[in-house]
């Protein structure tokens, strides 16, 4: 009996963060044969398409096999998922159920259905566990892993959007091992409206919390941070002893200024009442009109020059005085960057800073991961890409489009790259040996 044409998908069961294979078995020999992903995710379902021929034996491989056609070029299953665009603007059947994330996998002959599998993909592993921090001076969730601890733990910030940082990778982190603060720091609840004046001595009392707390092992902490997030976890990391391991995806290693383009509303942080010294950001001439125009044009607009600009004309001395003082984090630093960051200069600045820490002969590991064809974008692994180039801005009664750089392929490469590189960083500073 003549088997029939299979879908093996390997394995089937997996986290968010984690690879899948796909194999075709007993096809037709030399034919081409159309697969097809869906997935729903965040309330949308996305789709994906790859056209491969099988070899003699009726069979293809699409880790080693380059599409002939299809949403993505290079011989890679995962592209069934980062290539994967939105279907529409509808919502997904089961949005944010255990469905979500799974992918359902269809192989077409001459297009007719010849065989399915299904990949079910989880956000966390079986015991993780979050809850609210009962803590009236902080909004925060703790993520706390399976099994008995103390846990090493991490401090997640995360970006310029304010309220929590992203669920998906404090329970990723959980997954792996760590105990999780998720601590938000403006934008929610009775914290700052917007990211003017934050207070590091919040984040002091958050990095005391999680010290104290018996789940968590004391000494030493990590802190992880996304973007004016990541400028954040730097600067906890030269200034509180506990924290000796930092990991900043697209951070400035400057201070900045507060969100705003149209002004300079003081810095984005304060310690002992004061601003924190930082670099403000420098319009050039008709931004105004440029930014106004793009914004009825639908277009997005790319801020790095204002970052470039501010650096540039702002006494050298008063740059000086803004530049964060990485080497004194007391451990491992892994900044993360994209070489077509459109935001901000975060590449060389990182490069800045990895320069002085050689120069002073930095003591621990220091890893500059520059990252080709990314952006500003850069997240936690295996999700669609295809729309990480622009991203809204919420403003006051209106959104702007914000240009954030890189391709889907770059973003695919570099999410995977910098994920790995994260978990090794992270267990190199906390988890003994």
């Amino acid at each position: 009996m003549t088997p029939s044409p299979s879908v093996v998908a390997d394995p089937a069961t997996i986290r968010l963060d984690e690879r899948f294979a796909v194999r075709l078995t007993d096809f037709p020999p030399n034919r081409r044969v159309t697969v097809r992903a869906r997935m729903p995710l965040d309330g949308r379902l996305w789709e994906s398409r790859a056209v491969v021929e099988t070899d003699d034996a009726g069979r293809a491989d699409l880790d080693e096999q380059s599409p002939v056609a299809g949403t993505y070029e290079r011989a890679d299953a995962m592209g069934l998922v980062w290539s994967a665009r939105r279907v529409g603007d509808r919502p997904a059947p089961t949005p944010h159920t255990k469905t979500d994330g799974n992918v359902s996998i269809v192989a077409a002959l001459d297009g007719n259905t010849v065989a399915t599998a299904t990949v079910e993909r989880r956000f966390a592993d079986g015991g993780v566990t979050v809850e609210s921090v009962d803590n009236p001076s902080l909004v925060a969730d703790l993520y706390e892993p399976p099994g008995d601890g103390p846990h090493p733990g991490v401090l997640l910030l995360g970006g310029s959007s304010g309220g929590f940082p992203s669920r998906r990778a404090a329970s990723l982190l959980a997954s792996r091992g760590f105990a999780v603060l998720a601590l938000a720091y403006f934008g929610v609840e009775d914290l700052p409206r917007n990211l003017v004046g934050v207070p590091l001595e919040y984040v002091d009392r958050a990095v005391e919390w999680l010290a104290t707390d018996d789940r968590v092992r004391s000494h030493p902490l990590g802190v992880v941070g996304w973007s004016r997030g990541g400028e954040l976890a730097l600067l906890t990391g030269s200034r509180c002893e506990r924290v000796r391991t930092v990991v900043a995806y697209v951070p400035s290693t400057v201070a900045f200024q507060g969100n705003s383009l149209l002004e300079d509303p003081g810095s984005a942080w304060t310690e002992n009442g004061g601003d924190v010294p930082y670099v403000p950001i420098d319009r050039p001439p008709g931004f105004r009109t440029r930014t106004a125009l793009r914004w009825l044009g639908g277009r997005p607009v790319s801020v790095r020059p204002l970052f470039e600009r501010g650096l540039a004309r702002t006494p050298p001395e008063r740059v000086t005085a803004a530049t964060i003082p990485v080497e004194e984090t007391d451990g491992p630093i892994l900044l993360v960057t994209g070489d077509d960051d459109r935001v901000w200069p975060a590449g060389p600045l990182a490069t800045r800073a990895l320069a002085r820490l050689d120069a002073r002969e930095y003591p621990h590991s220091d890893t500059h991961l520059h990252l080709p064809a990314a952006g500003h974008d850069i997240k936690v692994p295996y999700h669609p890409t295809t729309e990480r180039a622009r991203r809204s801005m919420r403003l006051p009664g209106r959104s702007l489009k914000l240009d954030m750089g890189g391709t889907p392929a770059g973003y695919a490469r570099a999410d995977a790259r910098a994920w790995e590189a994260t978990i090794d960083t992270l267990s190199a500073g906390l988890v003994p040996e």
